[in-house]
């Protein structure tokens, strides 16, 4: 080998050969050594020392290498040797400034990888090697006797060492793997989040300015049929054409709503939102025809309209279709009389709150001052649905009234009743 050393104070480079079949020991690499030492400075020196202390007595060659390392520790900024001797191996155990490193052997094809291992020191690998090249097995064998059982076991430590680095290493390389394929699919949905987020915002923004639309389309065609009742002659068949067009105006709208809107009807345990709220609850029960559910919100159990919920995905509730109360009667030979159908507060009665037997009572009196305008509006307001059903049973019995229907969508829906008298005055 070639060791080659640098006067930091000259910058005169000397070289000194120690050739390998050389019958000389390593002593007359000492004085070039100890000259190259004086120029030893910590801040720019990187010493490389190739199996140092070999070529001597192995305990002499071992204690020399540590005195001269630790002495390098002190003085050089880095110092970097190659050795066979495990004492020097055992520095890293009795001074932090020291650490092990190897290369990884392979056993089977007697070669090095070149991989680097650190923190593990390299394990002798003569006897194997000897084997392998043919040597006598009972030269191997009493060659390891000789060795002992701790240079055996040193050397069984290594290597299990080695093999856990392998696995860790191969371990390492799969939890990268993972990790990058969890950062790539976490991306990719929160892109996908993203876009679903902007594209449900952007249908949102759409309904809201069609149904502004819609609303200010609805307004102006009623104000043009108010106008034209103000206009001409407030007769009861004029009004009745006002609230037809009206009615057809709002159905129209309505329907136009009801479709840009996608509807379903909630299941029993199904998780919705409430609308008002802005909160999760659990659906316990449902009544279609009551136009209510019962559901679980928190430690609380509270009944809603149908149209007060929507999916956790934003669909509205779809009511179904209620029958009528009772049928309308059979067609009359008479002319139909005219009915006026436009809401005052003549024709109005709010029971909201009241128990059934007092609000026909109250029934009584509307009827009575309502039945010069052919028809009464009643507000009994949506709840448990047991006082709208006592109403529909107190008008179904009462002469004066001909017919009834649950008001319209945009007039109270199922909160609200039409009640059309007999004895319409004519105007």
């Amino acid at each position: 080998s070639l060791q080659e050393f640098r006067s930091q104070e000259s910058g005169e480079q000397k070289t000194e050969e120690n050739v390998l079949v050389s019958p000389l020991s390593s002593t007359p690499l000492f004085p070039p050594l100890a000259r190259g030492m004086k120029g030893v400075g910590r801040s720019q020196s990187l010493i490389l020392l190739d199996e140092v202390g070999a070529g001597t007595d192995p305990a002499e060659g071992s204690a020399l290498a540590i005195a001269l390392l630790k002495y390098l520790a002190d003085t050089a900024l880095l110092t970097i040797a190659t050795t066979h001797y495990g004492e020097l191996k055992a520095l890293k155990y009795q001074d932090e400034r020291f650490e092990n490193a190897s290369v990884e052997f392979d056993d089977r094809t007697l070669s090095p990888t070149y991989r680097l291992l650190w923190g593990i020191p390299g394990r002798s690998n003569a006897l194997t090697i000897a084997r392998r090249l043919g040597l006598g097995e009972e030269i191997v064998e009493e060659a390891r006797m000789r060795v002992g059982g701790y240079s055996e076991e040193i050397n069984q430590v290594i290597a299990g060492l080695e093999a856990q680095r392998r696995e860790q290493e191969t371990k390492a390389k799969e939890a990268t793997k993972l990790l990058q394929q969890t950062e790539r699919f976490y991306s990719e949905i929160s892109e996908k989040a993203s876009s679903l987020q902007e594209r449900e915002r952007e249908l949102k923004q759409y309904q809201e300015k069609e149904i502004q639309k819609a609303i200010a389309e609805a307004k102006a065609e009623i104000a043009k049929v108010i106008r034209q009742l103000q206009q001409g002659s407030q007769t009861a068949q004029n009004a009745q054409k006002a609230t037809d067009a009206i009615a057809t105006i709002s159905d129209r709208n309505l329907s136009k709503q009801e479709k840009r809107q996608p509807t379903y009807l909630p299941k029993v345990g199904e998780k919705i939102k409430l609308s008002n709220l802005g909160q999760t609850a659990e659906v316990l029960n449902i009544e279609p025809e009551e136009g209510e559910v019962t559901v679980r919100f928190g430690l609380m159990k509270m009944t809603v309209a149908l149209t007060e919920i929507e999916s956790l995905d934003g669909k509205k509730v779809e009511i179904p279709a209620k029958p009528k109360a009772s049928p309308p009667p059979p067609p009359q030979a008479t002319t139909p009389k005219p009915v006026v159908t436009i809401r005052t507060s003549q024709n109005t009665v709010d029971i909201r709150g009241s128990r059934v037997a007092e609000a026909e009572v109250e029934l009584e009196k509307a009827i009575a001052k309502a039945t010069e305008s052919g028809v009464l509006w009643i507000i009994h307001g949506k709840g448990t649905g047991r006082l709208r059903q006592g109403i529909h049973e107190f008008l179904q019995q009462h002469p004066q009234v001909e017919r009834f229907d649950i008001a319209p969508q945009n007039e109270g829906g199922a909160g609200a009743t039409i009640a059309y008298l007999t004895g319409a005055i004519q105007k």
